[in-house]
């Protein structure tokens, strides 16, 4: 049996953030920290023209090594001034002391327990032609998290905080287990954002309220697949707005159906508060770009929209910046390439300028 380590580390105090812009926190609640439950690996990005057929080979365009995983919406985070911390496990080896000087050089805190004998895994992440991606990954260290480690920091976190969710950690056991038990301690005020991810991974424990729900259109498919199977649903469903809409009626949460090009539909209950939507989905529009990679894209829009949630800024405005973060972030090579907040503010500007403009045509007409 490898030994785990019990050592865990409390979430330390929040840095000052850097002036929140546009549409950022107005004074109603403190600015909080995004906190990653999930893991942390190193990716081994290859880039080319298409996957070779069964027996076959080909070479590669491009290739590099990154440290990947939950890391990408922690960066996305940093980018957008928040205070980052890490909860995942990290075990001992070369790939372990990467991600560690990863997360140091960009300045997010490392609070994940540590787990001996073993090194933290790796991805083969490879994107063809078209900017499509396809994974194949290793288990390491990180999918060993201690069962209350997660819980023992998740209960300290405070209101304004939100808490990342990655949904790739149902796939293992024992960080499934860490999960469940950290949701049972999440005390009120924190946010979640759970990204579904390919494995469509949703805890038991996740929360009604303060929640949102994250995935993409196919993953939106996989669900109804899975725990529906109506061929006049899965119908509505081939359309992004039915998706939204009939996911937030499966999940009983709000949720965000994300389609590149296409932008994304929430689908959320009316509510008194100023920024909130009908359970109606409502689309969100996103910039048009050259796709070149879009590994990573779903990390953007996840660790922005976290982002802009611990710092105040109105839903409506959040789900904009993340929808931009996405799509910038497919316009450069790597995973972690979410982009600067001022790329990412004004791409949101441009937008609704762009809506602005419509909308008074349209009256004048």
């Amino acid at each position: 049996m490898i030994p785990l380590s019990d050592t865990t580390h409390p979430i330390p105090d929040a840095q000052p953030t850097p002036p929140c812009g546009r549409g950022s926190t107005n004074g109603n609640g403190p600015v909080g920290r995004v906190v990653l439950m999930g893991q942390i690996l190193v990716d081994l990005a290859v880039r080319g023209e298409a996957l070779p057929s069964p027996g076959g080979d080909v070479w590669a365009i491009d290739e590099g090594m990154h440290v990947g995983g939950g890391f990408n919406a922690l960066v996305a985070a940093r980018r957008m001034g928040a205070e980052a911390v890490s909860l995942s496990p990290i075990g001992e080896g070369p790939y372990s002391s990467l991600i560690q000087a990863a997360l140091a050089r960009e300045g997010i805190a490392d609070a994940g327990p540590r787990v001996a004998g073993i090194d933290n895994g790796f991805c083969i992440a490879f994107t063809d032609r078209t900017g499509e991606r396809t994974f194949i990954s290793t288990r390491g260290a990180e999918t060993m998290a201690p069962a209350s480690a997660w819980a023992d920091v998740v209960r300290t976190m405070r209101r304004g905080d939100v808490l990342y969710v990655d949904g790739y950690l149902m796939d293992h056991p024992a960080n499934r287990e860490a999960a469940q038990a950290a949701l049972r301690a999440l005390p009120e005020g924190v946010r979640v954002v759970l990204d579904v991810s390919p494995v469509i991974g949703i805890p038991d424990g996740l929360p009604t309220r303060d929640v949102i729900v994250s995935m993409n259109h196919r993953e939106a498919l996989e669900i109804h697949d899975r725990w529906i199977n109506d061929r006049g649903v899965r119908d509505q469903c081939r359309e992004l707005r039915g998706a939204a809409s009939t996911m937030f009626e499966l999940l009983h949460r709000p949720v965000v159906v994300r389609q590149g090009a296409e932008g994304a539909y929430f689908a959320g209950p009316s509510a008194r508060a100023s920024d909130a939507f009908d359970k109606n989905a409502t689309h969100v529009p996103t910039p048009r770009v050259d796709a070149i990679d879009t590994n990573g894209a779903g990390d953007a829009h996840s660790g922005v929209l976290a982002a802009s949630l611990a710092q105040g800024i109105p839903l409506k405005r959040a789900l904009l910046l993340a929808n931009c973060a996405g799509a910038l972030s497919t316009t450069v090579v790597g995973p972690a390439s979410c982009p600067t907040r001022e790329k990412i503010e004004a791409a949101a500007d441009a937008l609704e300028e762009r809506a602005n403009a419509l909308e008074a045509s349209t009256e004048e007409a």
